[in-house]
């Protein structure tokens, strides 16, 4: 049996699409990648569910991780590697990701690698 770091598998990914460690959102999407891959249903209710669990974990607030991966996303979708987001994603993106959708087409990528 494999049990794979998914926090790991994240954090390389990140650093692919052009995020790195420097920006507190980077830590937020890794942790919220590993938890959405083991509870799914978290990313139903995003700011109830895994905005919390992330806020708690990091001792912050819920509006602080929600900002914190948008501002992630920004940073991957004006000066990342499109072609690698389009990948992952399965389709031509034509508008910035929203936080729920990053998080679940990166874990679904993670899972299917």
């Amino acid at each position: 049996i494999i049990i794979m770091n998914y926090e790991r598998e994240a954090s390389q990914l990140l650093r692919r699409l052009g995020a790195n460690s420097s920006y507190v959102g980077f830590y937020y999407v890794t942790y919220g990648v590993s938890q959405n891959i083991q509870k799914p249903e978290l990313i139903t209710f995003i700011t109830k569910g895994l905005y919390a669990e992330i806020a708690i974990k990091y001792q912050t607030t819920v509006g602080c991780v929600e900002r914190d991966m948008r501002t992630v996303i920004n940073t991957i979708w004006q000066h990342g590697n499109r072609e690698l987001l389009e990948i992952i994603f399965e389709r031509n993106l034509t508008r910035k990701p929203r936080n729920g959708e990053f998080i679940d087409a990166l874990s679904n990528y993670i899972i299917n690698i």
